[in-house]
């Protein structure tokens, strides 16, 4: 399978590559060039881009002919409100708009616990929870196949490989994840028919990661019906 992944030099979306490279033709889009000849050693096509000025003519170029693309750009929940808006807004966006273009046929976006719902957070993170539904929003209703993950607090370390998936999920009070679990969800969606439209909050659980993963199908009938909780104004 073709992957473009977008985010690649984060440490989810590093982890995703490491993990795809090994079966797929994976292709990165890096924003600094220096990291070009590391994903290029790694066997992984790179392409050098200037996300805040080349953009709009470089995305293009590294959706087209891809049969898959994973966004897991981000600044984090306590980035910079500008890096906010450009990764997790603006390069979302775009690459959504990119893959409509290029017909992909599967579009997996890292999004997080709570962007169904931003104003319940404080103003110092509703940037990034706007940011984040913004962009869930613009692929629930592209048209496209898409899979929306939404991690609950992401922490650093190894992962379990247990967990829980749900389209609402209970019980999250100080649930967490590690950042290679999430890495590892992210792999097991993308191409994966039976979790095509859907958006699915996930926590550390008990289960394995693929049996928490084996769902039913959803039927083309019902693609879209999800309700909609939010429609709020936007951060600018």
């Amino acid at each position: 399978m073709k992957v473009l992944v977008v985010g690649a030099s984060g440490t989810i979306g590093s982890r995703v590559v490491k993990s795809l490279a090994k079966e797929n033709h994976v292709t990165v889009i890096v924003r600094y060039e220096h990291l070009v000849e590391r994903f290029e050693k790694m066997g992984v096509k790179a392409l050098f881009v200037d996300i805040e000025h080349e953009l709009d003519k470089k995305i293009d170029e590294g959706v087209a002919g891809q049969d898959a693309v994973i966004c897991a750009a981000t600044a984090g929940v306590h980035g910079e409100t500008t890096e906010i808006e450009l990764l997790d807004r603006t390069v979302a966006l775009k690459t959504i708009d990119a893959a409509k273009k290029a017909r992909v046929r599967h579009f997996v976006l890292l999004s997080a616990y709570g962007a169904d719902r931003p104003e319940q957070f404080k103003k110092d993170v509703y940037p990034f929870y706007a940011a984040k539904n913004a962009a869930d929003e613009q692929l629930e209703h592209s048209g496209l196949n898409y899979t929306i993950i939404c991690p609950v607090t992401i922490t650093d370390g190894p992962g379990r490989g247990l967990i829980e998936a749900d389209e609402d999920l209970k019980d999250t009070e100080g649930a967490t994840i590690s950042e290679t679990d999430v890495a590892s969800v992210l792999v097991a969606t993308v191409g994966n028919r039976d979790l095509f439209n859907r958006r699915l909050e996930v926590k550390e659980g008990k289960t394995s990661l693929n049996d928490a993963l084996d769902m039913e199908p959803i039927s083309m009938s019902g693609k879209g019906d999800r309700e909609v909780k939010r429609q709020l104004p936007r951060f600018n």
